[in-house]
Order: structure tokens, then C-alpha cells, then sequence
């Protein structure tokens, strides 16, 4: 990636995007594949088109797998975030790395200790969200 965007926010924007995608997709294409074939059926015997089928059946069906995939990129990407300050993209993580090269404790938590709390926060109001968006037939 430093080859072709240089340093700084927006190569770390990129990457960050870029390595997020996969448990996003991977989920998405998991959850829709395991939806009951029986049920897609059962919409296109009500007279459901593919896309009414996908909309009204196969997407809330397969919520909870595509919003595990969202949480964990949502997680991934706030770790990955303090790691960008290592190609200049600044952060909380410039306070961990300074702190590795002082042997400053302080400065390690002081970095680490809020990109923990917001992993926590994220992941907590994606699950609330995920809940919500989980219909009531699907929910374990």
C-alpha cells in the first residue's frame, strides 16, 4: 500500500476499508447461503420476485450472520486504527507506539485503554442493533 498511496490518513483510510470488507462479505454470502432453499420456495410459490424474495426473506433471515460480520470488521477496524499511526495516520495509537519507544506504561494505557472501551462500545450498540434488526422468528 506505501508504494502506491504514500503515508499518512488516507492510505490508512483505504487499507482500513479494504481489510474490512471481508468479514463483511464473507458473512453476508454465509448467511444468505444457509437460508432454509424451503422458504425461498414458499416466497416464490406466494408469487415473490427474486429480488422481493431477497428483500422480504432471505435478508432478515440472514441478519444475524451479516450483522456478526459487521460487528467483527466494526471491532477489526478500531484495533487496526491505532495501528495506522505507524504510517502517520496519528490516533490514539501515536500514544501506544510512544510509548514503546519511551517505556512510558502511561502512554501504552492511555492509547490502548480507549481503543479497548470504544471496541467494547461499538461492538455492544452493534449487537442492540443487530437485536432490532433480527426478526423475532430467527432469534435463538
Amino acid at each position: 500500500m506505501i508504494p502506491l498511496f504514500g503515508i499518512g490518513g488516507v492510505p490508512a483510510i483505504i487499507a482500513l476499508f479494504i481489510y474490512s470488507l471481508l468479514p463483511i462479505l464473507r458473512n453476508t454470502y454465509l448467511g444468505i447461503e444457509k437460508v432454509d432453499p424451503t422458504l425461498i420456495d414458499a416466497a416464490k410459490g406466494m408469487g415473490l420476485t427474486s429480488w422481493q424474495s431477497i428483500i422480504k426473506v432471505e435478508l432478515p433471515l440472514a441478519a444475524p450472520v451479516i450483522m456478526a460480520g459487521i460487528r467483527l470488521s466494526a471491532t477489526y477496524v478500531i484495533a487496526w486504527a491505532a495501528l495506522a499511526s505507524y504510517i502517520g495516520a496519528g490516533g490514539l495509537g501515536d500514544f501506544i507506539f510512544n510509548g514503546l519507544n519511551l517505556y512510558r506504561t502511561d502512554l501504552i494505557l492511555g492509547g490502548s485503554v480507549p481503543v479497548i472501551l470504544l471496541a467494547l462500545v461499538v461492538d455492544w450498540l452493534l449487537s442492540k442493533l443487530e437485536s432490532i434488526l433480527t426478526p423475532k422468528t430467527a432469534r435463538a
